[in-house]
Parts: C-alpha cells; sequence; structure tokens
C-alpha cells in the first residue's frame, strides 16, 4: 500500500536529520567520522597528481571564484564547483572507505560536498560531523532498500548523492520540509552510469561521484530557493528505478540509535574492494616462502561471481589495472606491494606486470556466492614447476584499520602533496575537529 506524504521515507529521514547535533552522537561516532575525513581527504590530496584530472582543473577554475578550496589548485570555487572537482579525485586510487553491506563508497560522494559547503559558510567542526552523519546514516538506508541494484547500473552517483544532499541541507540548517523537498529533488537527478566503465578503463568513471557531489550542493541550493521535488519521489521513482527486486521497506526505525556509520571499511589495499581478499590470500602465501615469479607454473584465483568478473589480463590503463585481479595480484608477485605512485600519476602500465598477469586465471565459483556480501571469499592457488602447491583462503579481508594503519596511510597520501609538517598539523586538526570553530583552518593546511 503507497505510504501517505506524512508518512513517506523523506518525512522519516527529514524528522531524523533535522534532529541530528553532536550531542547526540556517541563518541565512537565522532571518532569513526572523523576517520572517515582524514582518510578521504588523504585520498583526494594525493591524486592531484593525475594529469587528466590536474587539466580538467586548468579548465574550470582559472581565478578566485568562491571560497571553496579546489584540492591541487591555488584557487577557489564555488561549493559545488569544488566538490564536482575534488569528488573527482578519490577514484583514481581506488583507496577510498566504503560500506561493505551497503555494497559501495558513502565517503566520496558526502565528505567532497559537505567539506566544500561548510567552507562556503564557514561552518564549526562539529556542524561539519553532524552533517557528514546525518547523511551517512540516510545514504546506507536508501542503499539497503535497492539492494540488488541493477546490474547495468554503477552505484557511485546514485544513492549516496542523496546522502550527500542531507550532509548539504544540514550545514545550511534546513527545516524538517526543505529536507523533504530535497530529498524529493535529489531523488530525480540521480545519475545512472554503466557498471562496466570502470573495467574498460574509462576514466569517466571519476566524474561520477564528483557529479553527485555537485547536484547535491546544487539541489540543496535550489530547495533553498524555493524549488520542489516530485512527492514521494524517493520510494515511487528512485528505488524502482535503482532495482528490480527492491526490498519493500526503507529501513528507518533504527534511525539515530543505531549508527551504520560505525559499519563502514576502510582500504588496506588501492584497488576495488572485490580484489582485496585474493590480494591478501596472495598476500599470505608470499609472506612466508621466497617465491620467485619464474618458479610459478601458474595461479588461479577462486572467488564469488560478483568479482570474478574483474579478470581481464591486458587491461588499457590504470584504472583498468585496479579493477583487475590478474594485474593487481601480477603487481603484488613482482613488488610485494601495489604501487600508489604509478596509480595516483596514471602511469604507463608495466609490461613486466602484464607478463605476470597472463599467468594468473580467475575462476568463479558458485560454491562462494552465498558467501556475499557477508563475506567476500577468495582462495588462491600458487603451482609452482616443481609440482609444488600453496593455497590460502580469505573469507573476508580485514576492514578495520587501526588507528596506526590509518594515519600511516594518510600520511604517505598526504607527505608527497603538501609536505610532512603541514601533514601532520592537518592530522591534528582532524583529530580535534570537533573543537574547530571554523574548517577553513584546515583549508590553510591543504596546500604545501
Amino acid at each position: 500500500m503507497r505510504m501517505s506524504i506524512e508518512n513517506s521515507a523523506e518525512a522519516r529521514f527529514a524528522q531524523f536529520a533535522t534532529k541530528q547535533c553532536l550531542d547526540v552522537l556517541p563518541k565512537e561516532v565522532i571518532d569513526r567520522t572523523k576517520e572517515i575525513i582524514l582518510d578521504t581527504i588523504g585520498i583526494m590530496l594525493r591524486a592531484t597528481t593525475a594529469p587528466s584530472l590536474s587539466n580538467l582543473r586548468k579548465a574550470l577554475v582559472s581565478r578566485d571564484s568562491g571560497n571553496s578550496t579546489v584540492f591541487g589548485s591555488p584557487f577557489k570555487a564555488t561549493p559545488s564547483i569544488a566538490a564536482l572537482l575534488n569528488a573527482s579525485l578519490p577514484t583514481i586510487t581506488q583507496y577510498d572507505e566504503g560500506h561493505r553491506i551497503a555494497r559501495g563508497h558513502p565517503g566520496i560522494h558526502i565528505v567532497p560536498a559537505a567539506f566544500a559547503m561548510g567552507e562556503d559558510k564557514g561552518v564549526s567542526g562539529k556542524d561539519l560531523i553532524v552533517a557528514i552523519v546525518t547523511g551517512y546514516e540516510v545514504a546506507v538506508r536508501i542503499a539497503f532498500s535497492v539492494y540488488p541494484m541493477n546490474p547495468q547500473i554503477h552505484s557511485h552517483g546514485t544513492w549516496a548523492t542523496i546522502g550527500a544532499a542531507v550532509s548539504v541541507g544540514k550545514i545550511l540548517c534546513f527545516t524538517e520540509k526543505q529536507f523533504a523537498d530535497l530529498i524529493n529533488s535529489i531523488s530525480t537527478l540521480t545519475l545512472s552510469t554503466w557498471s562496466k566503465a570502470t573495467t574498460s578503463g574509462a576514466t569517466i568513471h571519476h566524474l561520477v561521484p564528483s557529479l553527485g557531489a555537485s547536484h547535491a550542493i546544487i539541489a540543496a541550493m535550489a530547495t533553498q530557493a524555493g524549488l520542489s521535488g516530485p512527492p514521494c519521489c524517493l520510494e515511487g521513482h528512485f528505488i524502482p528505478l535503482s532495482s528490480h527486486h527492491p526490498n519493500p521497506e526503507i529501513p528507518t526505525d533504527n534511525l539515530g540509535s543505531t549508527y551504520e556509520i560505525l559499519s563502514n571499511y576502510f582500504k588496506a589495499y588501492p584497488a576495488c574492494a572485490h580484489i582485496h581478499s585474493s590480494i591478501e590470500a596472495l598476500e599470505n602465501i608470499l609472506a612466508s616462502r621466497p617465491i620467485i615469479l619464474e618458479d610459478i607454473e601458474g595461479v588461479e584465483v577462486r572467488t564469488y561471481p560478483v568479482a570474478s568478473h574483474l579478470s581481464e589480463q591486458n587491461p588499457v590503463n590504470t584504472l583498468a589495472c585496479i579493477f583487475s585481479i590478474p594485474y593487481c595480484l601480477g603487481m603484488w608477485l613482482l613488488k610485494r606491494k601495489l604501487l600508489i605512485e604509478a596509480i595516483a600519476t596514471e602511469a604507463a602500465i608495466d609490461p613486466q606486470i602484464l607478463k605476470a598477469a597472463s599467468i594468473i586465471r580467475v575462476v568463479s565459483d558458485e560454491h562462494l556466492k552465498p558467501s556475499f556480501p557477508q563475506g567476500r571469499p577468495s582462495l588462491v592457488r600458487v603451482r609452482m614447476k616443481n609440482g609444488t602447491e600453496y593455497e590460502h583462503f580469505v573469507a573476508l579481508t580485514r576492514e578495520r584499520l587501526t588507528k596506526k594503519e590509518l594515519e600511516e596511510k594518510f600520511h604517505q597520501m598526504v607527505e608527497p602533496i603538501i609536505g610532512k609538517e603541514h601533514g601532520e598539523k592537518l592530522k591534528k586538526k582532524i583529530d580535534d575537529l570537533e573543537n574547530v570553530s571554523d574548517i577553513c583552518q584546515l583549508s590553510t593546511l591543504l596546500s604545501p
């Protein structure tokens, strides 16, 4: 039965969003949000060396035209342009945080949108935290309702865009009615991009979360200006369009009592998350054995069907590389790590890694299918030329990096761009974000 407007999902989300404040957030939620901000800002800064996006920044921003930082540029821009450019950066390295059960990456949409609008309005650190948490909770619950998504549609630019818009509305101090209008408006302005863009190496993919973040800001500004969205658009349009088998109810009952942001993950490897369990399995095999490539007959990777599609042995560029199990494992065989400096700079593909990738075979294992998404299972078997075999199984790659590991990852990302001193100051500001009176204090540290 169709819900009334008063009891619609957008009405329930609007009530939740209006009530959120720092005082109601558990400490662990505040701490996790700061970790997401730290991680996302770090990977955005690292990717500013990518030539293609550097050219786009120069094309769109040639002088100061606003108050919002454009990462990698000496100029500032309007919030929508800053969010567009900044949110295009995280997919360069595929090092971005995510939410496994939601099957997507809320942070790369929400953080750039909230930060750009927050700078423009000069909001405090605590207001930024609350905005990001609020948008994250809305986004993930919408994601639950659209699983399984239409397999032709990539999840970027869809449900996370709605969360980003809510974050922006929170910064703009929206009323309950404005939030409901905003959710209806952004629900008809999300993207519907082809899921195969990544594996084919189509770098236009980088604009998918960035257009989502920019659309979120524009939709919020339009709502503030008085434009309205179609009633019940979230349930009547977005959800049935996104999924052939949507869940009939959007899970909103636990809003404000449980926080999905605590179930996010942080990547230990710069690659598509579906590849991580295979990388970890190979890492474990190689950790205690002096195996060299020349002694290997072949490598078999048995994984769940969604991951098994990432089987290209001859990827065309670095984007396609980090969506390729053979290439990522081939690099690990040769280098014992994934080279972030090659990925972030869109460097040429190493022919030696392609040679290593050629001996890696990916198999779709239907027995592993039921384990996804609760797990992301992968069995890697290395066959040596002398007949010896080594194998390792990973049910779910580790998703909880320690505080020390997150900080090390952050410094690895930012120090080549802004230097060690600015990197340490920026980390300390984010660690103490709830006590920062104006987030523009962070902005001054985003360039050398």
